[in-house]
């Protein structure tokens, strides 16, 4: 399949964009994906959209400055499929990576995808079809399966409730996995896409910003498989990414009671973004996030495993004294606890 190879340059650097001369036409749906040395996961990643039982769509790649063969195995599924568009550049990062991507794609709806996890066969064709019935909603999560190497460690499912709801838990916590989104491209251009200052939690201060304008909601079918490894982004730097979602709270609070934030304001005092944290911390955020999902998933004494390990680390956190607590509490009573909070975020929806 031949190649066309065009040279591209804007604020953000130089970059280039490979597609086959065959390339889709009108695709429906633009996939999203930034990769930054991710060949250990990415076959699977990649198979996994490619393998849709829905078709019309472009497969949108970021290469952003691999040091491994990434791009070879990018290069080589390009030869094979033409719904597949790369871009090659230099690391600028996973947020100005996917507003490359999104803003290089030639449809109307833009799905997410992380290069080490898995999109299950019907996943676009399912969230494509919500979307389209449902014009009002301009960003849709789904159910997600959270999975490393021994298998899936639980399934996360929100609690169902009304949109204006879903906006009011939203303003508490991140409801749903990157990943595993559809959105509408020109929702995002509204908002003015993801803000390059959310080096982490980016799609949770999208999310917010979106919410003011438009309704957001879940599917509820488990579509996504989400990977948990030690060099994932949203686990071995947790802490980190738990300030900036503080931040993207901040800044949606403002906008309820002002109509704008401080956002310009605010990130002249971090140029080159929050600190990040160093390696043991990292290592232990790891562990703690396992036994979170372990206590998820009622396997209370995996869990205990992995918070002895995090101690061991050096983690003091009073987080891993509330988890150990909830460990020996016992299926039945966590059951009951989780249920309550079910029945009051309904009550309150």
């Amino acid at each position: 399949m031949n190649l066309i190879r065009e040279k591209v340059s804007n604020a953000l650097g130089a970059f280039e964009v490979i597609k086959p001369e065959s390339f889709i036409l009108s695709p429906v749906i633009s996939v999203v994906m930034s990769v930054y040395n991710g060949r250990k996961y990415l076959c699977e990643s990649v198979d996994s959209i490619l393998n849709q039982t829905y078709k019309n769509f472009e497969f949108i790649i970021i290469n952003d400055g691999s040091e491994d063969n990434s791009l070879d195995t990018l290069l080589e599924y390009q030869t094979r499929d033409n719904r597949l568009l790369i871009v090659n550049q230099s690391n600028i990062g996973l947020t100005s990576s996917l507003n490359r991507g999104v803003k290089l794609a030639a449809s109307g709806y833009i799905a997410r995808q992380d290069a080490d996890d898995v999109s299950m066969p019907t996943r676009l064709e399912k969230q494509l079809d919500y979307m389209e019935n449902h014009p009002e909603v301009a960003v849709l999560g789904c159910y997600v399966d959270v999975f490393n190497v021994n298998g899936v460690l639980r399934t996360c499912r929100a609690p169902r409730y009304s949109r204006k709801g879903m906006k009011r838990h939203l303003s508490s916590k991140n409801l749903f996995m990157h990943g595993s989104a559809m959105m509408r491209k020109s929702c995002l251009a509204k908002v003015g896409f993801y803000r390059d200052f959310f080096r982490r939690s980016q799609d949770y201060d999208l999310w917010l910003r979106l919410s003011q304008h438009f309704d957001i909601d879940i599917l509820p079918e488990h579509l996504y498989k989400y990977r948990i490894t030690a060099e994932a982004i949203s686990v071995s730097m947790w802490s980190i990414q738990k300030q900036y979602a503080d931040i993207a709270r901040k800044f949606h609070a403002e906008r309820l009671a002002t109509g704008e934030d401080s956002y310009e304001t605010f990130v002249q005092s971090y140029p080159d973004g929050l600190p990040v944290c160093d390696g043991a911390s990292g290592e232990y955020e790891y562990h703690l996030f396992l036994a979170r999902e372990f206590i998820g998933g009622n396997r209370l004494k995996d869990a205990r495993r992995e918070l002895w390990k995090s101690w061991q680390l050096g983690c003091r956190r009073p987080e891993i004294f509330c988890l150990l607590l909830k460990s020996l509490l016992g299926t039945r009573l966590l059951n009951i606890f989780r249920q309550l909070r079910t029945l009051i975020f309904e009550l309150n929806a």
